[in-house]
């Protein structure tokens, strides 16, 4: 399975890099020096056998049903010795100095009257022929109990080399590696950490970046050089993204732009039609064409104008006067509209037509979906939010995030040209408000807008905060 996290992959890499290390790092760093540069060159090698000198003297040992302590010839010992013609090997009890039955001559000769044995580790030479033989002489606790081993004439050979791993480690050897594995993997958690602080940095940067700031990008001077290219990369392709939105937005102005004039002529054209069934279908047809022109057209001059310049303006106006030149058109269309509103200024900082707008969508949308004979409620809250609700089948909970993108509609049996709540939607996010969509109780879906407040000025009333309902056309009597 392959590990995903960094951290953990490089603690993993760093665990096996030791471990290989201790297993196969010291018999060749100890043999390079050796040869190269110790004192004694190749024949200091020789000093590299004494763990496997010494487990083969051990597996020797013998004790008898008497108690009597000897050396057995083993099979390992045999090969040993012939692999190396030289060796001599004894045995003896550091007690009383007496060589143990199986020991060479030449060295029980050398030790012959030395007495007790009290040397733990100590270098031997012994004349042999009339040459010195170098060798060593060790305490061992040993199975048949604590006995003086001395050998020498062992040389090292090429074969064993790759055997020193084996030889030269033990557990306890482990054991001491351990802090230094854990100190590993801390300094592994500790590095990638830092080192991947800038990309988090940059990552959280990049996720705040949508269609409307794509200007924005990832600074290449606080990235590390190892992800620079990839940096390099993404914001390279932001910019590929930034020139495609914009070609794309500068297609659809000029297209809706080119198309007024035409879809003008032919509004014309029907008007002079004779009345009948037919120029109603096609009056309603080229109203519904022109609308999603004129939508598509406003939707290109929000994107290119920008952040919004906020003034002070009175939610209850604006809701109100776009709520009373909806009325018709709801009684047309056999609806109500409701309005609903605090008796005290509700103040924002946005713009006119921005306000007018949204809340035009938003009605007519509600509009569309309130079955008929049902109410519209237009509500203008006090914490500066606008609410349009209404009783239709509702916004399932998945479609909640889409609703807002253009041209999107459930089916094609739904009404609308599906650009007037992203209409609404960029306006919103201009203006700095936000926008939901919650379930109305009893069915429906009521939209609701909070904008940036203005506060109040001094000499304003701010003590009534109760919502004021009133039949509609008194409301209308009051803006007028």
């Amino acid at each position: 399975m392959r590990l995903r996290s960094l951290s953990s992959r490089l603690i993993v890499y760093a665990i096996f890099g030791s471990i290989l290390g201790y297993l196969t790092l010291p018999p060749v760093v100890v043999g390079g020096v050796l040869v190269s540069g110790f004192p004694g060159g190749l024949g200091s090698l020789d000093d590299l056998m004494r763990p496997r000198v010494g487990s083969i003297m051990l597996a020797a040992l013998r004790k008898g049903a008497d108690g009597e302590r000897s050396i057995a010839m083993t099979d390992e010992l045999r090969q040993f010795m012939s692999a190396n013609p030289d060796f001599r090997f004894a045995a003896f009890d550091p007690r009383t100095g007496k060589a143990l039955p199986g020991s060479a001559p030449e060295l029980t000769k050398a030790f012959e009257g030395v007495g007790r044995l009290k040397l733990f580790r100590s270098p031997i030479e012994i004349a042999v022929g009339g040459s010195l033989r170098h060798g060593e002489s060790a305490v061992f606790d040993s199975p048949i109990g604590e006995v003086v081993i001395a050998t020498y004439g062992a040389k090292f050979q090429w074969r064993d080399f790759f055997l020193l791993p084996y030889r030269m480690t033990s557990i306890y050897g482990a054991l001491i590696f351990l802090p230094h594995w854990a100190a590993m993997c801390l300094i592994a958690l500790f590095v990638v950490d830092r080192g991947l602080a800038p990309l988090r940095a940059a990552a959280t940067k990049v996720a705040k970046i949508d269609v409307n700031s794509l200007k924005e990008r990832i600074a290449p001077e606080e990235a590390p050089s190892e992800v620079l290219p990839f940096v390099e990369a993404v914001n390279k392709a932001f910019e590929r993204v930034r020139e495609g939105v914009e070609r794309q937005r500068r297609f659809s102005a000029n297209s809706a732009h080119e198309l007024r004039t035409p879809i003008t002529i032919l509004r014309a054209r029907v008007g002079k039609m004779e009345e009948g069934p037919l120029k109603s279908e096609m009056e309603r047809d080229v109203l519904r064409v022109q609308t999603i022109v004129e939508q598509m057209l406003l939707l290109a001059q929000i994107e290119e104008r920008g952040r919004i310049a906020p003034q002070k303006i009175d939610l209850y106006d604006v809701a109100l006067t776009v709520a009373a030149d909806y009325v018709p058109i709801a009684i047309g269309n056999n609806r109500e509209i409701q309005f609903e509103a605090p008796s005290r200024q509700v103040a924002a900082l946005a713009s006119r037509w921005s306000v007018d707008s949204i809340v035009t969508n938003l009605i007519a949308n509600a509009v569309r979906a309130e079955p008929e004979g049902g109410v519209v409620i237009v509500r203008v809250l006090p914490e500066c939010a606008i609410e349009v609700v209404d009783h239709g089948v509702g916004v399932a909970e998945a479609d909640r995030s889409r609703i807002f993108e253009p041209f999107w509609r459930k089916d094609e049996a739904t009404p609308g040209t599906g650009l007037g709540l992203a209409i609404v939607r960029e306006l919103v996010d201009l203006l700095g408000g936000e926008i939901r969509v919650e379930e109305t109780p009893g069915g429906g879906a009521t939209f609701k807008v909070r904008l940036p407040a203005a506060g109040v000025e001094p000499g304003e009333a701010t003590e009534a905060v109760a919502l004021d309902v009133q039949p509609f056309d008194q409301r209308c009597e009051r803006s007028a």
